[in-house]
């Protein structure tokens, strides 16, 4: 007979003094991590295979701790480089094949990686105080620079 869950079980780690939750709130846990491809598909089919009441589930997830647990696990898991990478490989596909969303969002995370350059000019001379033509001059020379840089 399925048994409800109700929050017992909790037990205090005597060394650091932290509540460790009941191994089958783990169990539901790991299962509900699991995402997409999990086995058994339903909370129902979870619930009736490890002999918990599918009510007990619902009451389960809304417990605070329970929730702690499931946010900070489900953080580490969703910042995984192999998941973030398949993301990444998805949107370059889509950008690829003209999706000008998955290019822009593709470029966004992509401009991270990217050096960015920072000019510096060292020049003591004040601007205003050059003639037009030796403006023009200096513009030229920083222009002619640049091209052969590039």
């Amino acid at each position: 007979m399925a048994q409800n869950g109700g929050g017992k079980g909790w037990k205090t780690d005597p060394e650091t003094g932290v509540q460790v939750m009941p191994d089958s709130w783990k169990k539901l846990l790991e299962w509900l991590l699991q995402g997409p491809e999990r086995f058994p598909s339903t909370q129902k089919a979870w619930a009736s295979e490890n002999n918990i009441h599918e009510d007990s589930i619902r009451r389960i997830k809304r417990d605070p701790r329970f929730i702690r647990e499931w946010d900070k696990r489900a953080a580490e898991l969703n910042v995984n480089p192999e998941r973030v990478q398949s993301v990444v490989d998805a949107l370059w596909v889509r950008a690829s094949e003209g999706d000008t969303k998955a290019a822009a969002l593709y470029l966004q995370y992509v401009e991270k990686f990217t050096p960015t350059r920072r000019v510096v000019v060292n020049d003591d001379r004040d601007v205003a105080s050059m003639s037009d033509s030796e403006l023009a001059d200096e513009l030229e020379a920083e222009i002619s620079t640049l091209r052969a840089v590039s």
